[in-house]
């Protein structure tokens, strides 16, 4: 066998992962994937919409793409959507033009998608390529309210609307491929570059 025949036998047809990190607000996956993309290599970031006012120190494009609600409608009714959520009143959506245009480029992409949106994922695959699945949870559910409060984005009565949400979000752990508990946002990284190196080592395709 040719060494060409055998690069080709990794990442399954060799047509991009998608790996989607999800977990709650807070549980400091924005840190942890600004960090990973500086370390891996072949890797690009698709930026969600939303309809959430921008905070300190956000940028559009970056972060997220703000755009108003008339503007989400519109791009929802396009089908331009992967998937959508709304969280605490504000929708999330993932452009499906974003990811065409990583694999496009030939490179793997990574998603900050909310649970239920990642649940939604799961459900309709993506297209012919392979997803990973990555719940990114807090030690504790007493730590994540901690680094709500010291982020210092929200109000106390919003705070615990997200621990509520967060306490649901962590009944769906099962349904991902991995988990990785954020004690120490390093070592997260360290598991999380981890994971996408077993991922493109695999020689079972996850399509198959």
């Amino acid at each position: 066998m040719s060494s060409e025949s055998i690069a080709g036998l990794r990442q399954g047809v060799g047509r991009g992962l998608a790996f989607v990190v999800s977990g709650p607000s807070g549980a400091g996956k924005n840190s942890a994937i600004d960090r990973l993309l500086e370390r891996v290599s072949g890797l690009a970031y698709s930026v969600s919409y939303t309809t959430r006012p921008r905070r300190a120190g956000e940028k559009d494009g970056v972060d997220y793409r703000y755009v108003t609600r008339e503007e989400f409608a519109r791009l929802l009714a396009q089908g331009e959507f992967l998937e959508h959520v709304t969280y605490l009143g504000d929708q999330y959506g993932t452009a499906r033009s974003q990811i065409r245009d990583v694999f496009a480029r030939g490179q793997d992409v990574i998603l900050n998608i909310d649970v239920e949106g990642a649940k939604t994922v799961r459900g309709r695959g993506l297209a012919e390529s392979s997803v990973v699945f990555v719940f990114f949870a807090p030690a504790s559910l007493d730590q994540l309210g901690q680094r709500l409060r010291e982020r210092g984005t929200e109000t106390e009565e919003e705070i615990e609307a997200r621990l509520r949400v967060a306490a649901c979000e962590m009944t769906a752990i099962p349904v991902f491929d991995y988990l990785v508990v954020n004690e120490r946002l390093d070592a997260a990284v360290d598991e999380l570059a981890a994971i996408i190196t077993a991922e493109r080592s695999r020689v079972v395709d996850r399509r198959v």
